[in-house]
């Protein structure tokens, strides 16, 4: 009877025909309203099974008896190819079961091919050691999260020199993981000598490189004599707004005093964030629809990306109906990021 009521709610068509059964699904191209319903009848116990994506496990406190990973691969458009999810996300997911204070105990079911089947057996065993992620390229500029996390740092005024750059990097994880695996990390034969054991050399590289980078984008003022490091507006504005280097560099290139709106709209559809979303050819006829009714029109025709995400984010704006999910969710995910 709850099930039955609450279903007349529902704007979601598929999620209106599946939930007096006890089953719903959850995913970004939802209303909110819907979402929210979905989480509170989970929570009380109305529904029995959920079905979601992998960012469910990330984003909402859902706790449950059993929870079954359908498959272990996941697109990455970066590659251009299906990959193994990554330990930290199946933990993540597997973490949900069971949970102390709602249930005495768990069940975690993970379907996945043979000869992946030790790598998961050796995470839920506790045997892989969780990486740092710090030196990770964060996008198509080739600079590592290092980057922004040492801007943050000078931001702050807790980092002011080249000297004070290198005993930070000395309390984060990465260095932890660089003593233990050098090889992994790139630390060569050339840094591992007995005179410095703490890496010192090694950091200090680190640092050189990730401050000529911010100096490049003009996020801080380095001083390579001296080594002193000076924050600037625009340091501080990808700081304060969680906005990447390359971004930030593209920003200090592209931006100039006289742009129109039009323009602006094209360098926000160029920003990293948006290299990933695809455009399929099934969302093409809705597209070249919208491109005739946004305020803004887009120099771009329907097979560009620029196109679409500038006509996502004036979708938006005016409050336009869309009709497939895909293009409901890349919306959303435009949107998220639009703000800041």
């Amino acid at each position: 009877e709850i099930l039955l009521s609450e279903s007349q709610s529902i704007s979601d068509p598929t999620l209106k025909d599946l939930l007096p059964f006890g089953i719903a699904i959850h995913h970004a191209g939802l209303s909110c309203a819907d979402r929210s319903l979905v989480e509170d009848l989970f929570s009380d116990g109305s529904l029995s099974l959920l079905i979601s994506t992998a960012t469910l496990a990330w984003e909402v406190n859902l706790p449950a008896h059993a929870v079954i990973i359908k498959g272990t691969k996941v697109y990455d458009p970066k590659k251009g190819t299906w990959v193994e999810l990554s330990g930290q996300d199946v933990l993540q997911m597997l973490g949900r079961a069971g949970r102390p204070q709602f249930d005495t105990f768990g069940e975690g079911i993970i379907i996945t091919k043979g000869e992946e089947l030790q790598f998961y057996l050796s995470l839920v065993n506790a045997q892989l050691p969780i990486e740092s992620q710090l030196l990770w390229s964060s996008g198509k500029g080739g600079s590592s999260r290092l980057v922004d996390a040492l801007n943050a740092e000078i931001v702050l005024g807790n980092v002011r020199n080249r000297e004070e750059a290198v005993d930070w990097l000395g309390y984060t994880y990465l260095y932890v993981r660089m003593l233990k695996d050098p090889g992994l990390y790139g630390v060569g034969k050339d840094y591992l000598e007995p005179s410095d054991p703490t890496l010192r050399l090694k950091r200090s590289d680190i640092i050189y490189t990730s401050a000529t980078l911010l100096d490049k984008a003009s996020l801080i003022r380095y001083n390579r004599v001296t080594g002193t490091l000076h924050p600037t507006e625009l340091g501080r504005i990808a700081s304060h707004f969680y906005i990447t280097y390359p971004n930030m560099l593209t920003y200090t290139w592209v931006l100039k005093k006289e742009m129109g709106v039009l323009e602006l709209c094209r360098v926000f559809a160029g920003s990293e964030e948006f290299r990933e979303i695809p455009i399929r050819e099934e969302e093409k006829g809705e597209i070249g629809k919208l491109l005739e009714r946004v305020p803004v029109p887009a120099k771009e025709g329907v097979e560009e990306r620029e196109a679409k995400i500038s006509v996502l984010l004036q979708a938006y704006i005016s409050g336009l109906k869309l009709d497939g999910f895909a293009l409901v969710a890349d919306m959303i995910f435009i949107q998220q990021s639009a703000g800041r």
